[in-house]
């Protein structure tokens, strides 16, 4: 536990002590959340088992997946572009232009502020995740595990724009983020288990 808040706090401290970026460690997360945006889709299309008993679920096999694939992508890449947009408006300002189109995002962010090999990392892990996500019983879990992130950075950014309103900086969203991740690094089994009860589901595994 000691080391999963040390490790989530060292961008804060990073901030507040060193001078980093908000904005980037924002762009960082954002990034992270589309590798695991990524892996879930691909766990969803290569899944192969289903609950004959409810087609609605994202982990019902359509086709070979292909259907609830498409969906999860457009709803959650739909959500992704709008937190983006949104965080430049409040954050990045002193970054103009680097949305004008991906090869400047990447070279302002993934290379120019040397978030590539964290990005790595995190893909790796995410490759291993999939291995054996895709052949549980259900990957219902792993498309809560997307939402959650993305509910994250929702809340970050609406009461984060309070503390840009009232406080004129970004530190309390970054703030915000730091709590909310170490509490999903910490309960992520209960979280996701209480999560999948609310929706009616029994989760079939667990994420360690």
């Amino acid at each position: 536990m000691a080391l999963t808040i040390l490790g989530n706090a060292l961008p804060l401290l990073g901030v507040m002590l060193v001078g980093w970026d908000i904005y980037t460690l924002l762009i960082f997360y954002w990034c992270e959340t589309m590798i695991f945006g990524f892996w879930t889709v691909v766990t969803i299309g290569f899944h192969r088992d289903s609950d004959a008993n409810a087609p609605w679920r994202p982990d019902a096999r359509r086709q070979g997946g292909s259907a609830a694939t498409v969906i999860v992508a457009l709803h959650a890449g739909f959500f992704m572009a709008i937190h983006l947009f949104l965080m430049n408006s409040l954050y990045g300002k002193e970054w103009p232009g680097h949305l004008s189109s991906l090869g400047a995002f990447v070279d302002t962010f993934i290379i120019g502020q040397n978030l590539w090999p964290m990005l790595a990392g995190s893909f790796l892990q995410r490759a291993l995740v999939f291995w054996e996500d895709h052949r549980a019983n259900s990957v219902t879990a792993a498309t809560v595990g997307l939402y959650l992130r993305i509910v994250v950075m929702q809340m970050v950014i609406i009461f984060g724009s309070w503390g840009v309103l009232m406080l004129g900086s970004g530190l309390f969203g970054l703030l915000l983020l730091v709590a909310m991740k170490t509490v999903l690094d910490l309960y992520w089994p209960r979280i996701i288990a209480f999560a999948l009860k609310l929706a009616g589901m029994m989760p079939s595994h667990r994420r360690g």
